[in-house]
């Protein structure tokens, strides 16, 4: 499938914004030009490489084995070219008019500077620090929802946002566009554009309740944030000159518009924690982003300012009484009739009907349907019918009514069921009297409860997600799989599934589930793999078969599809003895300190598409190369520093679910920590600090990351969950501050706005990195002691930076 007319829209709406960007004075025509000629020489060169590796196949019968993957990219840098072209030709259709007319340069305007006291550029600072935080927070959350939620996403994201931001911040400096005015409202407009582009985009590209590849993901996600963060790194910088000259340090800047993002933290966590939905949220932020913008730059008569105040109370009160989430759910979903949608600390519940048909979606993806009889008996008796006699059973996840049903074919006395998220049980909540009898329903973190449980039970069944994500990665570990045996009777059964049944293992996927079955046959004496829709994982200490047809037979269970109607015990028996044929027991454990399953999933998701592999790891790399364009001997600590910061903000919050958890609004408070050392470290004259040399402060900051990575098994072993969350706040606290410090020296009594700008953007790209790098590489590589153990060896490189730009 080519995207004609999805790159041509998408590359005509990235011109219209950067001409926006050009006419409003942020960059110069020439910057525009050369942004757009780059564009349309690269689609040539990708387009008559294509080309001629096509020719060389067609003529000389080359066997080329990625043509189709050439033949898709030779066709989309096409349309790229065409678009781009037609630019081109606009730009010059006027010297092809006049090609012998001289024309007279013309000197636009001065642009008029809006003058400001202290006071309100401290607002102003705060102000943006508020709304960029809010904004980021609310984004992440639904494009997460939207591409899938694991953590190289999530780094792309950050990635995408910081990048964004460092490239506004770099143009800044250079731009003569001085109205703070004007430059509030651009701000305060950019996420409705990049709301809007969202939405444009997903319709285009997107389809409903697919999971997209990783290449569309980061591309989706950078194209999104483009207007957004260009806008807000260019408004900070610009706020740090408007403030040198009134004597407010880049230091101080930084420290105010950091503390207007601890509050953002703060209040985004306490309004997702089921009060707002996130479009209402967001529509809320930016009427609060425009009200400021109008009521201090653009009305100055007061009963002017008294009216608007009035429309915007009015329309305010409106987005809280009314539901404008289904509206946008029913544009992400199209052909659904959305009928309800609720965000919770966890996710999103959208009710949709399809042709009379009601469904249940879980972050855009569909989770719970009707006549879902195949998976619904896949995931309850290829494990139950293991069991000699069950009565107590635990179910971890999963479709709740559908399920129990199953469940209840047996002689079952208690039943167990563990959901994180209440709204899901609020939908699904059963009538039936008998099933409500033995029933019981726990709205807790699974590891947690199967920790802190004294129940014990002849069957526990895992239906959650495979391991794609590091907070998914926790219920496929040794750690884990040990916690389920020690709540099973004797003879329990266990049941999880790491993916989906695909027919043909590769190589990546074979490790996957080589990394959770060796780990599995760690604890439990007999493990089996079973092939449906999904593939199965049956462990107990007894012994176990693949007869499943028999079982069924000799139990007297009444079954749709899991039976001799349509399946056959000798097809059974044969697929699993091939799955196990295929599994390598070398492969390394997966451990919660260790998710090495999480790293072979991504790298199996990569694989799924074979034409955006290679074009994925370009993009990645890509990425790496123009964060390290920012990278200067002058400010290399500021790079590596925040590089390693980024990097142990991961690792904190992994540990956090690691012990805790997911205590969705404790992360909150653990970034706000970190935000808050930032915001100390850059804005406080810390007397302790201020006259140190970079050496002492290198020492120390070095100091506290080998303290963190020497007690962090000691941490991760305690059982107050008080008590890990206050050390965790302080583990991330002091380092913040010591690299905020840094902010603070380098841009300390400068007047040269380009030398804040180059800190500011090594900030952004160090940090933008150190999500990738330690999110989906260096945490499933290394594990986490070892990764804790890289960031000492970061800020002795950012420290050789500095002892390179003081030779002369």
């Amino acid at each position: 499938m080519y995207h004609v007319a999805g790159t041509g829209a998408t590359l005509v709406i990235l011109y219209l914004i950067s001409y926006f960007f050009y006419r409003s004075n942020f960059y110069s025509l020439q910057f525009h030009r050369k942004l757009w000629n780059s564009i349309l020489a690269t689609a040539f060169v990708l387009t008559a490489l294509a080309g001629l590796f096509l020719a060389l196949q067609i003529n000389y019968k080359w066997n080329i084995p990625a043509i189709k993957t050439i033949l898709k990219w030779h066709v989309e840098c096409g349309v790229a070219m065409a678009v781009t072209g037609l630019f081109h030709f606009i730009w010059h259709l006027s010297y092809f008019i006049k090609i012998h007319k001289k024309e007279e340069k013309i000197i636009p305007p001065p642009v008029p500077v809006l003058q400001a006291d202290a006071t309100d550029i401290s607002t102003n600072l705060f102000i943006i620090g508020f709304i960029s935080s809010s904004v980021q927070l609310l984004f992440l959350k639904e494009i997460m929802n939207i591409t899938g939620g694991y953590e190289i996403i999530a780094g792309a994201f950050l990635c995408s946002w910081l990048i964004g931001s460092a490239a506004g911040s770099r143009l800044a400096p250079k731009s003569p566009f001085s109205d703070i005015g004007r430059i509030n409202l651009y701000f305060s407009f950019g996420p409705l554009f990049s709301l809007t582009l969202m939405l444009l985009l997903s319709r285009l590209f997107l389809k409903p309740g697919e999971t997209p590849s990783f290449l569309v993901s980061i591309l989706f996600t950078s194209l999104v944030l483009i207007p957004f963060c260009i806008i807000s790194g260019f408004t900070f910088i610009k706020m740090i000159s408007a403030g040198k000259g009134k004597n407010i340090l880049p230091g101080k800047s930084f420290s105010i518009e950091t503390a207007g993002g601890i509050i953002a933290g703060i209040m985004i966590s306490f309004l997702s924690a089921g009060i707002l939905n996130t479009y209402q949220s967001l529509l809320l932020i930016i009427i609060l982003a425009i009200s400021y913008s109008v009521l201090t730059f653009y009305i100055s008569h007061k009963s002017h300012k008294l009216l608007f105040k009035v429309v915007v109370l009015a329309a305010s009160t409106g987005i809280i009484l009314s539901s404008p989430d289904i509206l946008f759910r029913q544009i992400l979903l199209r052909g659904l009739n959305i009928s309800e949608t609720i965000d919770t600390p966890y996710g999103n519940v959208t009710i949709g009907e399809y042709q009379k048909d009601t469904s249940i979606y879980y972050n855009q993806r569909l989770l719970i349907y009707n006549n879902d009889v195949t998976e619904s008996e896949e995931d309850i008796h290829y494990a139950m019918l293991q069991a000699d006699t069950p009565r107590d059973v635990l179910l971890i996840s999963g479709p709740l009514t559908t399920r129990i049903s199953e469940i209840m074919k047996y002689d079952i006395q208690n039943i167990v069921y563990v959901e994180r998220d209440p709204a899901l049980t609020k939908f699904e909540r059963t009538s039936n009297q008998k099933i409500s009898s033995v029933l019981k329903i726990e709205n807790d973190d699974a590891l947690t409860f199967v920790r802190n449980t004294y129940e014990t039970f002849d069957a526990i069944i895992m239906l959650l997600p495979p391991p794609s994500s590091l907070s998914l990665n926790r219920y496929y570990t040794l750690e884990f799989f040990t916690s389920v045996k020690s709540k099973m009777n004797k003879g329990g059964v266990f049941s999880c599934s790491p993916g989906v049944n695909t027919n043909y293992l590769n190589q990546e996927s074979v490790r996957l589930y080589s990394s959770i079955f060796n780990s599995l046959q760690a604890v439990f004496k007999n493990v089996i793999p079973v092939c449906g829709n999904k593939i199965y994982f049956i462990a107990s200490d007894k012994d176990l078969s693949t007869a499943i047809c028999s079982m069924v037979r000799d139990k007297k269970i009444e079954n749709i599809y899991v039976g001799p109607d349509y399946l056959a015990d000798d097809l059974i028996a044969s697929k699993s003895e091939e799955v196990s044929s295929l599994l390598d027991h070398t492969v390394r454990l997966n451990r919660a300190s260790f998710p090495i399953a999480s790293f072979y999933y991504q790298s199996f998701n990569l694989t799924k598409d074979l034409n955006e592999k290679i074009p994925a790891i370009i993009l990645l790399f890509g990425i790496f190369i123009l964060s390290a364009r920012t990278l200067k001997k002058n400010n290399g600590i500021m790079f590596f520093s925040a590089f390693a910061l980024a990097g142990y903000e991961i690792l904190l919050l992994l540990i956090l679910q690691l012990t805790a958890g997911n205590m969705y609004q404790i992360t909150g408070l653990i970034i706000s920590g970190l935000m808050a050392g930032l915001a100390v470290g850059s804005g406080i004259k810390i007397h302790f600090l201020e006259k140190k040399s970079y050496l002492f402060k290198v020492v120390i900051l070095i100091s506290l990351y080998l303290l963190s990575a020497m007690t962090v098994d000691m941490v991760m072993s305690l059982s107050g969950h008080f008590i890990i969350v206050v050390l965790l706040i302080i583990s991330g606290f002091l380092p913040a501050v010591i690299t905020g410090s840094f902010f603070r020296v380098l841009t300390f009594d400068q007047s040269d706005n380009f030398n804040t700008s180059d800190i500011y953007s090594a900030d952004l790209a160090g940090s933008a990195i150190g999500f990738i790098v330690f999110s989906g590489f260096s945490v499933p590589l290394l594990g986490i002691r070892m990764s804790i153990f890289l960031l000492p060896f970061l800020i002795l490189t950012g420290f050789l930076f500095i002892l390179a730009g003081t030779k002369r």
